[in-house]
């Protein structure tokens, strides 16, 4: 893989979590996919990859969490790992709404996600699929742009 290609692994700590919606609307922010491209695992200047069985030496971890309790619970072990690695780990609340509460998210995980991104209505999600096209011609996502641009600094590459 050449050198100007960072390696991003984006990881669910539980099913729910939505890593791979993550992992997608990261690619289009980092790779600037044209509009109605289809996505392709060819990586332009970032490799961005969902899978965990997939990541050998990541340059960055995306880890998405979902803030329901049921799916924080099912994912203790995941993010215990997650908080162990070595590399450089970044957290992702996914589906954040203003049920979360941030008190006890914080207790839980014992520290502070670094970005979240908010819930998106299922009506969006929808409207995109029977469209045929990206969610990004229909809405910006704040919170994983947010995420790519701090990715694409740390890189010293523009975005």
């Amino acid at each position: 893989m050449e050198s100007s290609v960072a390696e991003i692994g984006v990881k669910g700590v539980s099913s729910g979590a939505g890593a791979t919606f993550v992992s997608r609307y990261l690619d289009y922010c980092l790779n600037k996919r044209d509009k109605h491209k289809v996505f392709v695992s060819r990586p332009d200047r970032f490799r961005i990859i969902d899978d965990p069985d997939e990541l050998e030496s990541p340059d960055i971890i995306v880890s998405v969490i979902d803030p329901l309790p049921s799916l924080l619970m099912e994912g203790a072990v995941n993010i215990s790992e997650m908080m162990e690695f070595n590399g450089d780990v970044i957290w992702l609340v996914n589906r954040d709404n203003s049920g979360v509460n941030r008190h006890i998210l914080k207790k839980y995980l014992g520290f502070i996600p670094d970005y979240s991104q908010e819930e998106i209505p299922r009506e969006i999600i929808c409207r995109a699929e029977y469209n045929c096209i990206e969610l990004p011609e229909i809405v910006r996502l704040k919170g994983i742009e947010d995420l790519a641009d701090h990715i694409a600094k740390k890189f010293s590459l523009k975005v």
